[in-house]
């Protein structure tokens, strides 16, 4: 485990920040350039990405110090613009250093496409004849599609059928290794559809990801010693609050979104997915409770 001696650290002055990141190895000298600015970004590259483009809306950029997560320091990019949210997540990160530890666990690889069939004649028959033709339908995907993730140990591994009232519903599932593969899911749906309708003789409706990703769970878990016993009471009885009633539950979750967007900002990610997909799986009892 390597060892961040970043006491202190909120105190330093800006250039005292660069120059102790670059110590540590956490920027290079390119990187402080940059962050330094004026940003060389011109205007003009923004219309690649959105449309009637007036500007650049700057956000604050910070890091979030003292987490030690499954044996291994990290300093954390945050992007914000929330006080206290950065000095909150280092401070509890310090505690936790100090009276336990943080682990994670992956729970699956796997991300869902779904293509829709809203109105299936003989649901028993479309499933039997896909459930005979899935080897072939997945080899075709990952021969023509997906091959560039095949190349990189993922591609798609498997569909599933499911039943909704009159619809039919086929999960693609894909391993999109380190992507999030939202671009490439729904091509491989799309190139689905057709030897699908050929087969079936039924009329696909959709081709979407889904951002209800049960099959790409994380598991976080803290584990703290000597703590006062008072204080793990109070956290417990917090805890079931969150978990009991959906009024405190939004605002829980919220709070470790706190956590999670600054970070998904800070490395170009689509906090916008991720909050569907958390908040989709906050509900996935029937009533919207915690998630931690």
């Amino acid at each position: 485990m390597s060892n961040y001696h970043l006491e202190g650290f909120s105190k330093l002055s800006r250039s005292e920040r660069f120059e102790k990141l670059l110590q540590l190895g956490c920027l290079t000298q390119k990187d402080i350039q940059l962050l330094q600015g004026p940003y060389p970004i011109p205007v003009e590259l923004a219309d690649n990405f959105i449309e009637n483009v007036i500007g650049y809306f700057p956000m604050p950029f910070g890091v979030a110090t003292h987490f030690c997560i499954d044996n291994k320091d990290y300093i954390i990019p945050m992007v914000v613009e929330e006080t206290s949210i950065i000095a909150a997540a280092s401070k509890t990160a310090k505690w936790i250093k100090a009276k336990g530890k943080i682990s994670t666990e992956s729970l699956g690889s796997l991300s869902i496409g779904q293509i829709q069939i809203s109105k299936v004649t003989d649901f028993n028959t479309f499933k039997n004849i896909l459930e005979k033709n899935k080897l072939q339908l997945i080899e075709q995907a990952n021969t023509k599609v997906a091959h560039g993730l095949v190349a990189r140990g993922g591609g798609v591994v498997n569909l599933e059928i499911r039943k909704v009232n009159a619809m039919a519903v086929v999960h693609v599932l894909v391993d999109t290794c380190e992507a999030m593969g939202a671009n490439i899911i729904n091509q491989v749906c799309e190139f689905l559809k057709t030897p699908i309708e050929q087969l079936t003789s039924e009329k696909v409706s959709m081709c979407i990801l889904t951002n209800l990703v049960d099959t790409k769970l994380v598991k976080a878990k803290v584990q703290l010693k000597e703590i006062n016993p008072e204080l793990g009471k109070k956290i417990e009885e917090a805890s079931r609050f969150a978990e009991e009633d959906p009024y405190r539950a939004a605002t829980n979750n919220k709070g470790v979104l706190n956590g999670i967007d600054p970070i998904l900002l800070a490395t170009g990610n689509d906090w916008r997915a991720v909050e569907a997909g958390i908040h989709s799986y906050a509900s996935a009892s029937g009533s919207y409770s915690s998630i931690t």
